[in-house]
């Protein structure tokens, strides 16, 4: 399902358009020296995932007290925003699903 535009026509036609889900369970990463668990790394499905009431199949948050949960179980960034993050991040891959 990632990096195809459903539906899209290239015009802003005042609906949204659905262009990736991506999920991910949460690892341990070691920050500024200690070791923090963070569910921020997503990648791509390919096929239906099902949205149950606190989350997507196969995805997980680190932080249940600020992630994740009955009115926070998914989370939609909007595709013009990664034109300002490619201008702030040169030379930097930005995967659909790259800001979680």
């Amino acid at each position: 399902m990632s990096d195809v535009v459903a539906g899209a026509t290239g015009e802003d036609d005042g609906q949204m358009n659905l262009i990736s889900v991506n999920t991910g369970l949460p690892r341990d990463v070691t920050w500024h020296g200690r070791s923090v668990s963070t569910g921020i790394f997503k990648e791509p499905v390919d096929k239906r995932v099902d949205l149950r009431k606190l989350n997507l199949d196969g995805d997980g948050q680190a932080d249940l007290t600020v992630h994740g949960g009955e009115y926070k179980a998914v989370y939609c960034y909007p595709l013009e925003h990664y034109d300002y993050w490619k201008r702030e991040l040169p030379g930097r891959e930005l995967p659909m699903g790259v800001f979680g």
